[in-house]
């Protein structure tokens, strides 16, 4: 029993001396018009996101979301203006595949549940892969960039129950943001 505690132990602080943490996140804003007369819709998000480097290739972490979005609802005389909330949260692994110089290519693999509140309630959860390139700044900068999404989401009754299934990789998804290494 003491040999399986300091084999533990001595793997546990294996992981820990080559493990570095890393804080950052990404945000956004938008605002648009559908047509030239039209209201102005603006949506803003905001996604902090920490992980640890388990080693070189492998790291675990987790993105916490907010996002609100203007929408439009469908009123009886005319279209009312609401606005549509979401909460989400994402723990992922990191599988980082191939590095070139500054930049090293990954796959985040992971599981997403978003709730949503104010005039769209219900939820969502969903399991996929996203792929992403990191681009060292420096020792203790990094910019990141993910876009598109391979896996499957269903929303609950609340929102219709549907579900998606596929492979999106688009420029409408995608995401930058700068973390800091520590």
């Amino acid at each position: 029993m003491k040999k399986l505690f300091l084999m533990a132990a001595f793997v546990v602080a294996s992981v820990a001396a080559s493990a570095q943490v890393y804080v950052g996140g990404s945000l956004g804003f938008e605002s648009s018009k559908e047509y030239k007369d039209a209201e102005t819709l603006t949506s803003f998000s905001i996604i902090p996101e920490v992980g640890y480097n388990l080693s070189d290739n492998l790291a675990v972490g987790i993105q916490l979301g907010y996002a609100s979005q203007d929408i439009m609802l469908a009123g009886e005389d005319e279209d009312v203006k609401g606005t549509a909330s979401a909460f989400s949260i994402a723990p992922y692994a990191r599988y980082t595949f191939a590095k070139s110089g500054a930049a090293s290519f990954f796959v985040d693999g992971g599981i997403i549940f978003t709730s949503y509140g104010s005039d769209a309630d219900g939820s969502n959860f969903g399991v996929g892969l996203r792929p992403g390139i990191k681009f060292a700044v420096s020792d203790k900068v990094d910019v990141v960039a993910k876009t598109g999404f391979l896996g499957y989401s269903k929303d609950n009754d609340d929102l219709g129950g549907g579900s998606k299934f596929g492979l999106s990789i688009d420029n409408t998804d995608l995401s930058l943001g700068v973390f800091f290494n520590f």
